[in-house]
């Protein structure tokens, strides 16, 4: 919860701002106020989030559904059940089977995007979903 109440703290106000947002993350004693466009990715771990920034990781108790509606401001979308993805740090995105693609970031890091996911994905990049 803690890590819940330093977020908001840091980012009270910021609303008509969003170019400043920044989030509380800790790593061990310390707090880090990272701005949330270095966000590269976010993953889920139980009742935690695990932020990729860089060679950094944070982990935060947060879940995934408390953390979406504060990410999307910052292009960072859901791409699967356990996955958020900075959509500024993709290189590319391809088909892998059953309608899931493989999502490649700028770093070569390599992530899955469900199908139900996908829809999503295409209207924030403004893409065509239709069928091929």
């Amino acid at each position: 919860m803690e890590s819940a109440i330093a977020w908001e703290a840091a980012n009270r106000g910021t609303e008509a701002t969003p170019r400043r947002r920044r989030l509380a993350l800790k790593s061990g004693p310390r707090t880090f106020l990272v701005d949330m466009e270095q966000v590269d990715w976010v993953e889920a771990a139980g009742n935690y989030l695990v932020f990729h920034v860089g060679r950094d990781r944070f982990t935060v108790r947060l879940t995934m559904r408390e953390m979406e509606p504060r990410l999307a401001v910052a292009s960072i979308v859901r791409i699967h059940k356990s996955t958020f993805v900075n959509l500024d740090r993709v290189k590319s995105i391809e088909p892998i089977h059953a309608g899931d693609h493989l999502v490649t970031l700028l770093d070569g890091t390599e992530l899955v995007m469900s199908r139900t996911y996908r829809p999503r994905v295409n209207a924030a990049l403004f893409l065509d979903d239709s069928p091929r």
